[in-house]
């Protein structure tokens, strides 16, 4: 009976506790626990020495949950020493649920278990300590009965599992981080079983190939292949079953749309915690881009290689770092002789001082086309040369180098010698022969009208129609000469810097055109006229031939309408002669600029062929250009170009005719 009292004391013995000061437990309830405790360890000081030697926090409470026992355990985990009596249903500072929800105390596993007689067990918790730092930990509780099984107290055993915790965090964290990378990755990464179904499919697996994760986890790879190349997964399974990684596999795949990619696959085998392989990971690179690359890579080199033309690079010190062959033809040096040499081992010595010039221009972005100049050979002969060089750019933009074409001009510039020497040659003569000619055909036409007029009554009719086939050949042979010489005049003359009204140009042409304008009753208008560098006879020659052609071409059917217009295009003057005359048939646009071209004879349409000649000289010689633009029948517009002044750059000379 004293046994039960002590372990079990009745319900009025506990009130009168309750009330004592402190809240201390009386000697019988301590004694009571030291009696229990006692029949599983013997006396109190043994089973308090066997607690306080485990390394697992305990503690003990009586019915009401204030504690009557803590060993040093959990002294160390709560980071706090509790006070028996005082402190109330568990050893810690604060409580907190996972989700960091504060838990009261009177609500933790032992304060419910003593409440509700239940025991809670397997519940993770967080605590704080005093010091502020948290730890983890799994409660599990225990009520204690007397014989009569009533509650007396509750021990409750705190494991700590805060490592656990924090390997998880790491490992969950860990994974999270994977995961980021997997999918920020900018290579499709795919996972796969060995039965070939896809089981993982990150975001540029989505962009690559556009199928969602949605669409395509659980579906077979074999949904991404070519018919023509489904023979390789039943391989690739066979290497990865036998533990083998397979690395930049190229292939082709094919996208949601049916568009076919180049693909280079490294593809690894998954292995369970025991080792066994299930299944693969794939790596996909789409390499479309750089397949192109390589093959516009090959065939660059190929056009490189297979140039007339050499082609050189070179860093920003002069250093050359490439070579072709046609380089090795030209200059004699093979590739392994010259790569890593200056480039001045090619200039010589009285041009050395181009090379830092165009350095300089290159270094500015600036493009060098068309330099000519002199190199030499390995053997030391001298080369006329014509060089076009362009700076070369790193992937930032930054100018690293040079490339060079340089085309072997001594041929073309020996035969533009030659050719300018027949050139002079032929006006020489054109013009002597204009000059050495004009005095025997005034000969023939004087002597031809004294015949006329002393002797027409004694000639016969035929004789007659003889003297004026004399006569008319005679005349129009005094035309093609004073032409060819106009015409040798103008090749001998050099634009000078003389600036003209093309409005008084056309007002003093159309004074000299008034007998042919008032017998043929034609229209003479234009636009206002621009001021040009050009010397005001040279215009008026070109416009005088042009305004004179479209006058004597006209149509029988219409009165001849002539305008002539003039507009700002870029640095350059375009003028236009439009007229509505007969027209000229396709076929014969570029040929009737030739000297001496005529499309009529001369009983048709008189003149020598040679206007339209003389006008492509004038404006070539002014860097300009002519052209016709005509449809037969419905008339034709003569058009030429004088550069504006600012782009003439100026000219030295002035016209020797």
């Amino acid at each position: 009976m004293d046994k039960l009292e002590a372990v079990n004391p009745d319900s009025q013995q506990r009130d009168r506790r309750r009330r004592e000061p402190g809240g201390r437990q009386s000697r019988k309830t301590m004694k009571a626990q030291d009696i229990s405790l006692s029949v599983l360890y013997g006396s109190s000081e043994d089973w308090r020495g066997v607690l306080d030697m485990i390394p697992v926090a305990i503690y003990i409470t009586d019915a009401e949950g204030r504690l009557t026992y803590f060993n040093a355990a959990a002294e160390r985990l709560s980071g706090r020493k509790p006070e028996l009596g005082v402190d109330q249903w568990c050893i810690t500072w604060k409580l907190f649920l996972p989700d960091g929800t504060p838990l009261p105390h009177d609500q933790c596993p032992v304060a419910m278990a003593l409440k509700g007689g239940e025991v809670a067990s397997g519940m993770e918790c967080i605590a704080e300590r005093p010091d502020g730092s948290r730890f983890w930990f799994v409660p599990h509780p225990r009520v204690m009965r007397d014989e009569e099984g009533r509650i007396s107290g509750a021990i409750n055993t705190l494991v700590d599992i805060t490592p656990r915790k924090s390997a998880e965090s790491q490992e969950q964290q860990a994974e999270q981080l994977l995961g980021a990378i997997v999918d920020s990755s900018d290579d499709a990464i795919i996972s796969k079983n060995l039965d070939g179904i896809i089981t993982s499919w990150n975001k540029s697996a989505e962009r690559l190939f556009g199928y969602t994760a949605e669409e395509i986890v659980g579906k077979r790879v074999t949904m991404l292949m070519p018919p023509d190349r489904l023979n390789e997964e039943p391989e690739i399974i066979s290497r990865l079953k036998r533990g083998e990684r397979v690395d930049h596999f190229e292939t082709i795949r094919r996208k949601k749309d049916g568009t076919l990619l180049d693909i280079s696959l490294t593809i690894s085998p998954v292995r369970d915690a025991q080792g066994y392989i299930i299944g693969a990971s794939k790596i996909a690179r789409d390499t479309t881009e750089i397949k192109k690359a390589a093959r516009n890579s090959r065939l660059l080199g190929a056009i490189v290689d297979s140039s007339d033309d050499a082609i050189i690079s070179k860093n920003l010190d002069g250093i050359i770092t490439s070579w072709n062959k046609s380089a090795e033809r030209l200059f004699g040096y093979t590739a392994e002789e010259i790569i890593g040499k200056p480039v001045t081992i090619l200039i010589p010595h009285d041009r050395l001082n181009e090379e830092p010039e165009i350095i300089s221009r290159l270094k500015r972005g600036e493009r060098v086309d068309h330099f000519e100049t002199i190199r030499r050979t390995k053997d030391g002969i001298l080369l006329d040369i014509s060089l076009t060089i362009s700076p070369v750019r790193d992937a930032q933009g930054l100018i690293v180098g040079a490339s060079k074409i340089a085309r072997d001009i001594t041929e073309k510039k020996r035969i533009e010698a030659e050719i300018r020497r027949a050139n002079a040659d032929l006006e020489q003569f054109a013009f002597s022969a204009s000059h050495d000619l004009q005095e025997p055909l005034r000969n023939v036409k004087i002597y031809s009208d004294l015949l006329t007029r002393r002797y027409r009554d004694k000639f016969d009719g035929e004789a007659l129609e003889f003297l004026g086939y004399l006569q008319t050949g005679a005349t129009r042979m005094e035309t093609l000469v004073k032409d060819l010489l106009a015409y040798t005049q103008i090749s001998r003359f050099e634009p000078g810097q003389e600036t003209t009204d093309a409005n008084e140009v056309l007002a003093l042409t159309k004074e000299n055109l008034t007998n042919a304008i008032r017998e043929s009753n034609a229209s003479v208008t234009s636009d206002p006229l621009p001021s040009v560098q050009m010397h005001f006879s040279h215009l008026q020659q070109v416009l005088q031939n042009l305004i004179g052609n479209a006058i004597k071409y006209r149509s029988p059917e219409r009165k001849p309408v002539i305008h002539i217009t003039a507009e700002r295009s870029g640095h350059e003057f375009i003028f236009g002669v439009r007229d509505n005359g007969i027209g000229i048939a396709p076929q014969y646009k570029e040929t009737i600029f030739g000297i001496f071209k005529r499309l009529h004879t001369s009983n048709e349409y008189s003149g020598s062929g040679i206007g339209l000649a003389i006008c492509q000289r004038v404006v070539e010689q002014y860097k300009g250009r002519i052209w016709v633009e005509s449809e037969p029948g419905r008339g034709s517009t003569f058009r030429f170009t004088i550069p504006d002044s600012r782009d003439l750059g100026g000219y030295s000379s002035h016209p020797s005719g």
